[in-house]
């Protein structure tokens, strides 16, 4: 496992969750991380704090959104043009009989994140006529070759029993997210597609990974810039809140919270390197690379800091703490405990009931 070092503490009486980092080139760094009292609590909000040395040194976080209910999951990305994107969701715990979700948004920077635009709004059409709804995202925002912008969120209407993965799409720079352009990803009686992700490859092949409640990562395919899906497909990945990032030479690293217990009986962060993505991503060694002792973690985020060279994010609960540490290729060329191919299961496993998350 490697070295880890503290990147950020959480304000007093907080706990930091949740972080992500985008590399702004020149050995920049900025990171994001929801700070709140729990995992579920009303008053979460979203701070930053930025590298100016390739992520061996960090500065003093500060506080970029902080509205009136909880403030979750941030993800960043830096477009061809310099500009930096915030994505989130929100929710209301304190509604009754359930909690109220007001939707998923993205802000807009070109000062390096230190001033934001107001938030534009990317609800999924299931979001709409007032109904109580789970509705979230989980991965960044992915540039296209074109310039056109992907946003995956998920989530389900009141009356639907199974989650679905979908996509939004911006065609001025993050601004505006019509509802009319929303894509379906991945849906299916049996199963709860959830958390997708969006990688796209050298070629413009789009490619997400999908967590579920099947106890794999399920993957789905877009040549088309993501207009059209191919049928979502059971990976090897005993994947849970991932990170997927597209590396200078064409891998691809996937970080995840583990849920297969192989490494401890709480769920820690693994990771694998996928080195012919545009193939099947199943059957590469996974390696342990980080245990706060808490079960409450995972939730990785990584960026390649320089060519060979990555950071991956984690927190630490008890320390209430952001923590990061470095890898590199040989780090993911241990052999892994044991291997997930499992081909004779069933495509769709009988899930346990839906859960909010």
């Amino acid at each position: 496992m490697p070295d880890s070092f503290v990147v950020a503490r959480a304000g007093d009486g907080l706990v930091a969750h949740f972080p992500d980092v985008v590399s702004l080139g020149d050995g920049r760094l900025l990171a994001a991380f929801r700070e709140g009292t729990g995992h579920l609590s009303p008053e979460g909000r979203i701070s930053l704090v930025g590298s100016e040395d390739g992520g061996r040194t960090w500065g003093t976080p500060w506080v970029a959104v902080d509205g009136p209910f909880d403030d979750r999951d941030p993800k960043l990305a830096r477009l061809a043009d310099g500009t930096i994107l915030l994505s989130y969701f929100v929710i209301d715990w304190s509604s009754k009989p359930r909690h109220t979700t007001h939707g998923t948004f993205v802000r807009r920077s070109t000062d390096g994140g230190r001033t934001w635009s107001e938030p534009a709004s990317a609800g999924m059409g299931m979001s709409g006529g007032g109904i109580r709804a789970w509705h979230a995202s989980h991965g960044a925002v992915a540039e296209l070759p074109g310039g056109d912008l992907l946003y995956p969120v998920y989530g389900h209407r009141a009356d639907e029993k199974w989650w679905r993965a979908g996509v939004m799409r911006s065609v001025d720079g993050g601004r505006t997210w019509p509802a009319e352009d929303e894509v379906e990803i991945a849906a299916a009686d049996g199963v709860n597609f959830q958390e997708p992700t969006l990688t796209v490859l050298p070629g413009g092949e789009v490619v997400s990974l999908i967590r579920t409640d099947v106890e794999r990562a399920y993957l789905s395919r877009s040549t088309d810039g993501g207009r059209t899906w191919s049928g979502p497909k059971r990976t090897d990945l005993p994947a849970s809140s991932h990170h997927a990032l597209a590396l200078s030479d064409g891998t691809v690293l996937v970080t995840y919270g583990d849920i297969s217990r192989r490494f401890a009986e709480r769920r820690v962060t693994a990771g694998r390197l996928v080195g012919a993505p545009a193939g099947d991503w199943d059957g590469y060694p996974d390696v342990l690379l980080y245990d706060s002792g808490n079960r409450d973690q995972a939730n990785p985020s990584s960026a390649e800091v320089s060519p060979g060279r990555f950071l991956t994010l984690g927190f630490d609960i008890p320390a209430a703490t952001v923590v990061g540490f470095f890898t590199g290729p040989s780090d993911y060329r241990e052999a892994g405990p044991s291997d997930y191919r499992d081909a004779g299961r069933p495509a769709i496993e009988k899930p346990a009931e839906p859960r909010e998350r």
